[in-house]
C-alpha cells in the first residue's frame, strides 16, 4: 500500500511545550508527588508515558476538588487553560506550580479580559464542558458560551457590539456558520481571528489530500476537539473514501485493509510523530 502523512503532523508547539514542562517538572522534582489537574493534552499514549513518570494525571471531573486533594507536591496545569482561582488556591497550599497552558489560549483569555475591561460581554464560541471552554467562561460572567451543539440565549446578550471569540481548536467551516448566525443577530458583533493555527493549518491541509488516495486515517484520541474535527471536516470533503478516526496503530491490526491501494494519514495537533510513524510502516507492510 503507497501511504502519505499529510502535513503539517506531529505535535503543535503548544503540546510539545507542556509535555517538556512536564517532563521537567519531574527532573526538577524527583522525589515529589506530581499531580496534573485533568489531561495535560487530549491523548491517551501522552498520559501513559506521563505514567511511567510517575506524574499522576487527575481526571475529576471538578479540578476544585481534584486540587482539594493534593496537600503537597507539584501541580501541573494543563494546556486548555483553567480557573484562575485555582492559582490562588495552590499558592495557599505551597504546592509548588507548573502552567502549561497553550500561548494561544492564553492569547485568547487576552482578548477576552481586554474586552471586558472596555465594558462588552463576550461570546465565547465552544463545546460544553471543554476545559477550555470551562476556562474561558470561569473570566467572567459576561462571557457567555455559544455551544456548538445548542447555540446561545441571545436574550442573555445586552450588549450591541460583543466580542466574538472561539475555542482554539474547532472547524474553521464549522465556526464560520456559527458566526454568520451572530452577525444576523448582532450586526455590530466584533468578530476576532481566535482559532490556533496549527488547527486551521491542518485542517486547511485536508483539501490537499492526493484524490487517489483511497482510504483517510485520523489520528487522535476523540477526546481531542481537533482531531475530532478533523475526522468531520474529512468525511463531509470526501464522501465516498473511507475515513476511520484511531488512536494507535493497534486498532489497525485486526482490519483488512488488503483492499486499499493509497492511505493518507493525518494527525492531529495533540498526536507524536512516532505514532504516525509506525501507522506508515504497519500500512507500508500490507
Amino acid at each position: 500500500m503507497k501511504v502519505d502523512i499529510l502535513e503539517p503532523s506531529g505535535c503543535c508547539a503548544g503540546v510539545n511545550r507542556a509535555i517538556l514542562m512536564a517532563i521537567n517538572a519531574r527532573k526538577e522534582n524527583p522525589s515529589l508527588p506530581i499531580y496534573v489537574l485533568g489531561m495535560l493534552v487530549h491523548n491517551e499514549s501522552v498520559i501513559s508515558n506521563l505514567d511511567e513518570l510517575n506524574i499522576v494525571t487527575l481526571k475529576n471531573d471538578s479540578l476544585y476538588d481534584a486540587l482539594n486533594n493534593i496537600n503537597d507536591g507539584v501541580v501541573i496545569f494543563t494546556a486548555h487553560g483553567h480557573d484562575e482561582n485555582l492559582d490562588k488556591i495552590a499558592k495557599e497550599k505551597g504546592l509548588i506550580i507548573y502552567d502549561t497552558t497553550c500561548g494561544f489560549v492564553k492569547y485568547n483569555h487576552n482578548l477576552i479580559k481586554d474586552a471586558l475591561n472596555n465594558g462588552h460581554q463576550v461570546i465565547f464560541i465552544g463545546k460544553l464542558g471543554h476545559p477550555e471552554t470551562e476556562a474561558s467562561l470561569s473570566i467572567s460572567k459576561d462571557v457567555l458560551l455559544y455551544d456548538i451543539n445548542s447555540g446561545i440565549d441571545y436574550d442573555k446578550i445586552t450588549d450591541s457590539s460583543p466580542i466574538v471569540i472561539c475555542q482554539t481548536t474547532l472547524s474553521i467551516f464549522e465556526v464560520e456558520e456559527i458566526k454568520n448566525d451572530i452577525l444576523n443577530h448582532l450586526k455590530d458583533a466584533k468578530i476576532t481571528q481566535s482559532i490556533c493555527s496549527a488547527t486551521t493549518d491542518r485542517q486547511t491541509a485536508l483539501k490537499e489530500i492526493n484524490q487517489s488516495s483511497d482510504l483517510i486515517i485520523i489520528v487522535g484520541s476523540k477526546m481531542s476537539s481537533n482531531s475530532s474535527k478533523l475526522f468531520d471536516i474529512a468525511r463531509k470533503l470526501y464522501p465516498t473514501k473511507t475515513i476511520i478516526q484511531i488512536k494507535t496503530v493497534n486498532e489497525l491490526v485486526n482490519s483488512n485493509l488488503s483492499s486499499y491501494k493509497f492511505a493518507t494519514i493525518v494527525g492531529g495537533a495533540s498526536t507524536p510523530s512516532d505514532i504516525l510513524l509506525k501507522i506508515k510502516e504497519y500500512l507500508e507492510s500490507i
